[in-house]
């Protein structure tokens, strides 16, 4: 999950950094998503957890799986789960689209900013759909197609129809979408 010519720590510093918090608060993107303290739920393409410690914080009562396809980024995870001292995350390699947690056993997913980094997007968006339970939700944030400072580059980018097109194509029913800061959505589908 690297950027170009960053390495993986440079990277890591940069999606965790305090500028992008501000721009992209993840206690404020969950007030979007249905998720309940007792839910059991993925961050698909987790990173280094900017999401995942949040959620777990959230989920009292339920867990957090962290998946991404980056053993770099999971280690950096791994130390910051246990600084925080969490017993609520599992955090596991995975492939592009080959997820290691059982079908439909999950109450919700994350897909944050994944989704323009893959080339199989329906069959990413199809596993995922796969991993929920009947009713499950996906949080899905994506970068407006349009010309910014910093993110991935203008031909990856997906707009809001774009990735509902591709949810339904699958069998996801889009519930809303919202912008986040301008430059970056949110949709919230649901299985």
């Amino acid at each position: 999950m690297g950027n170009g010519n960053w390495d993986t720590q440079q990277f890591a510093k940069l999606l965790l950094s305090s500028q992008r918090e501000e721009e992209l608060d993840p206690f404020t993107v969950m007030t979007f998503l249905p998720i309940e303290p007792h839910q059991h739920v993925a961050d698909i393409g987790c990173g280094p957890g900017f999401f995942t410690i949040p959620f777990a914080k959230h989920l009292l009562n339920g867990k957090v799986y962290g998946l991404d396809v980056d053993e770099e980024m999971l280690e950096i995870l791994r130390r910051r789960v246990a600084h925080v001292n969490l017993g609520n995350v599992e955090i596991m390699k995975c492939g592009v689209t080959d997820f290691p947690v059982a079908k439909e056993t999950l109450d919700g997913a994350l897909l944050a900013f994944v989704i323009n980094q893959n080339e199989k997007r329906e069959s990413l968006i199809k596993a995922t759909h796969s991993l929920l339970q009947n009713g499950g939700w996906c949080g899905v944030l994506e970068w407006y197609r349009q010309e910014t400072e910093d993110g991935p580059p203008l031909e990856q980018r997906l707009d809001p129809p774009e990735i509902i097109k591709l949810a339904k194509n699958v069998g996801f029913e889009c519930k809303k979408w919202r912008d986040l800061n301008g430059k970056q959505y949110m949709v919230v589908l649901r299985k």
